[in-house]
């Protein structure tokens, strides 16, 4: 009978949430006014707070008669402050002062533990974000305070809206969260600090960061928001902040936006205002880190081939994947900067040893993925079919990587006799001979390494000296040559001739 007595009350509740979302302003009833009293407002705060939803257990498949009942009518109620708060000021901040915000926070956080189990749940909190959104879109003062109640007073860093709304297993959700969550930190610097400085932002912005990096669809909406909110983060100078530190959270998402950025915007002056030596020092760590996962997984496959198990390791394979996913990344933004780059950048990449971690993955990729001289050969290394396929495909796209990586040596050292002499101390100019050769995994990488040698050279007489005594020749030797008899060398003054081999 309680209970009974319960759920008509509830009708009666729904009933007046009905009302309120017909009187709503709409552009099919422009007749209607928009402007609404505080009066109006503390009654739709009365009616959020009647239809308040009683904590229950998650867990338990106990199904609540009323659920159903309250998610009808806070959606409606919600569909009034979305239509009428939107890009209203004056309504959006009586509507605040009755307590609206909260109470439409309140009920998203409520009802997105219930999506699962009930349908009326799952829409109500979409439009709970909508609501959200128009009541604080065009609003600084609103935008500022509900940022920083999220992120800096919420009891976990689980529990803030933009968590609940990008967590969701509804994508119109989390398309209202994103749009929540691009109103709030669009040119709006102080809020942005807040996302990158604190542990429940930083959680918010990785979400961010794995959708759009996961996104394979470069022309949906979902992800030109995702990119126009990494983007707000990338000139607000603060992507190093999410790069830095031990943190184990995934980054592929973040540096996947940078190259898109770098790419887009490719004038050393565009370049000045995002890129840091604070950015660039993150960028070598993560570099640093994707190597040491590659190295693990190669030591590891080593190990079980030396005794002959039939098993490509204990590595994580995702590791290895992820670290695919930034070294790819990674390359396509230095090789971006690089080109034409401004002094002051690339006397960062010297500072934080970017170069050393660049020709230390050039070898590590010569080492363990030597060059293939013909298509047999290919064949003979590669597997072609079974679980081995996608292994030789991961290994393909690692040889890619050599000329990325050639031709970031090779922007580097051609800027100053400085870098050149670092690049051949630290082992660069020999490995940059060693691909001048064919090799059938990149039919045009000998032209990138002729390339790159060129600038490492240029005006650089240690270089020269260091090549000659090299015997460059030989690295570029034509093996016609050895099967009719000749062989070629440098002479006293530098220029190449062909004799009779002895």
């Amino acid at each position: 009978m309680e209970q009974n007595e319960s759920i008509e009350h509830v009708r009666q509740l729904r009933q007046e949430c009905a009302e309120y979302r017909q009187r709503s302003p709409h552009p099919s009833r422009p007749h209607l006014s928009a402007s609404v009293g505080l009066t109006t407002w503390l009654d739709v705060h009365r009616l959020f707070e009647s239809l308040k939803v009683s904590p229950v257990d998650i867990a338990s498949d106990v199904e609540d008669p009323l659920l159903a009942l309250q998610a009808e009518g806070l959606t409606d109620l919600c569909l009034y402050v979305r239509n009428t708060a939107a890009m209203d000021n004056t309504n959006q901040d009586v509507a605040s002062s009755a307590g609206i915000v909260g109470d439409v926070r309140r009920t998203i956080s409520d009802m997105v533990q219930h999506e699962i189990s009930c349908s009326e749940a799952m829409r109500c909190v979409t439009v709970s974000a909508q609501a959200l959104s128009n009541l604080v879109t065009g609003n600084r003062k609103l935008q500022q305070s509900l940022v920083e109640q999220e992120l800096t007073t919420s009891v976990s860093v689980f529990d803030t809206v933009f968590c609940y709304l990008l967590s969701s297993i509804c994508s119109q959700t989390n398309t209202a969260g994103l749009v929540l969550l691009l109103n709030c930190l669009k040119d709006n610097s102080d809020a942005i600090a807040l996302l990158c400085d604190t542990e429940a932002g930083r959680l918010i912005a990785n979400k961010v960061g794995v959708l759009f990096g996961d996104n394979e669809n470069d022309e949906s909406d979902t992800k030109t928001m995702l990119y126009v909110i990494l983007s707000q983060i990338i000139e607000c100078g603060k992507l190093d902040m999410l790069l830095g530190g031990e943190s184990e959270m995934p980054v592929y998402g973040y540096l996947d936006a940078l190259a898109v950025y770098c790419n887009e915007h490719s004038t050393d002056a565009e370049y000045e205002k995002v890129i840091s030596k604070g950015l660039i020092a993150a960028l070598t760590r993560v570099l640093s880190k994707s190597r040491a996962v590659l190295v693990d997984s190669w030591e590891d496959t080593a190990d079980a081939q030396s005794l002959e198990q039939d098993t490509i390791g204990n590595f994580d394979l995702e590791d290895v994947m992820d670290a695919h996913r930034c070294l790819t990344a990674i390359v396509s933004i230095l090789g971006t900067i690089t080109t034409d780059g401004s002094a002051g950048i690339i006397d960062w990449l010297l500072e934080c040893e970017t170069i050393h971690m660049v020709i230390a993955l050039l070898g590590l990729l010569s080492k363990h993925l030597p060059r293939i001289e013909t298509a047999q050969e290919r064949q003979h290394n590669l597997p072609t079919s079974g679980a081995d396929s996608d292994n030789a495909e991961s290994v393909k796209r690692l040889f890619m990587f050599k000329c990325d990586l050639i031709r970031i040596i090779g922007n580097i050292g051609h800027t100053s006799t400085a870098a050149q002499d670092l690049v051949r101390e630290l082992g660069g100019l020999s490995l940059v001979l060693d691909h001048m050769k064919i090799d059938d995994n990149h039919p045009f990488i000998k032209e990138y390494a002729i390339v790159a040698l060129k600038g490492l050279l240029h005006n650089n007489r240690a270089s020269q000296d260091f090549v000659r005594e090299m015997n460059v020749i030989e690295a570029a030797q034509n093996p016609e040559l050895a099967k009719a008899g000749l062989q070629a060398f440098v002479n006293d003054d530098g220029h190449v001739s062909v004799k009779r081999a002895m």
